[in-house]
């Protein structure tokens, strides 16, 4: 294969979210963790995912990932081979978010933030996945390892993102959009609105999973993913 998979982890994400997709397909790409934890700009962590590797590559982001990979593809639209956006927007931050991300920030000030609670978790995941308590747990485990800092970092980072619907509009290379059914966080309305104005784009909506499809579905995004890097290398 000519090119290769960059991660891009979620908010608060480690590689944990992308374990099952790094399992199915490590023997069979070159593939990258981009590092979502050293910046506090969208713009400087897809800096820094695209000098860590050299030539051609396929963006895979989830949720805060897809961010910065649609910042990839505005940055260095000639190295894109294909790209993945999951669970994620292309517009910049709400102002009714930006409010909501600010209050986290106050309680987190206060000492009174307290991470990913089971509250929290319940609003990530679907009904279903909600009741697989291992998975809960690793959830959980998972936005807790990289620390306050990170957090504070990540959401600066995501408050100040740019738009990117004109990047996609532009896009020259195949797009995957995949989200889950039950996604309240982004839903699957936003990613059929990003597939229809990106030209070459396909929209792929999973069943029975909320926010984070990667850890919910693996099995599932792992055929998607299989049949669209597929493609690519024909």
């Amino acid at each position: 294969m000519h090119f290769t998979l960059i991660f891009i982890p979620c908010h608060m994400g480690t590689a944990t979210v992308f374990a099952e997709q790094i399992k199915h397909f490590e023997n069979s790409y070159k593939y990258q963790i981009a590092d979502t934890f050293a910046h506090d700009s969208i713009f400087d962590m897809a800096t820094e995912a695209l000098a860590k590797t050299q030539g051609k590559i396929v963006p895979i982001g989830l949720s805060m990932g897809g961010y910065i990979a649609l910042e990839m593809v505005k940055m260095a639209p000639e190295r894109i081979s294909g790209l993945v956006v999951m669970d994620s927007n292309a517009h910049s931050e709400t102002a009714e978010r930006q409010r909501q991300r600010l209050a986290e920030k106050g309680l987190l000030q206060t000492g009174r933030y307290q991470g990913l609670t089971k509250a929290g978790a319940r609003k990530m995941l679907s009904a279903d996945s909600f009741q697989n308590t291992a998975l809960v747990s690793r959830v959980i485990a998972m936005a807790k390892e990289p620390g306050l800092a990170v957090y504070e970092a990540q959401q600066k980072a995501i408050i100040t993102r740019s738009d990117h619907t004109q990047t996609l509009a532009g896009l020259a290379c195949p797009a995957c959009f995949m989200v889950g059914e039950e996604d309240r966080i982004t839903p699957p309305l936003l990613h059929y609105k990003m597939s229809e104005i990106t030209p070459m784009s396909e929209c792929v909506e999973i069943a029975g999973a909320g926010h984070l499809i990667t850890m919910e579905k693996p099995d599932v995004v792992n055929s998607h993913l299989e049949q669209f890097l597929n493609n690519l290398s024909v």
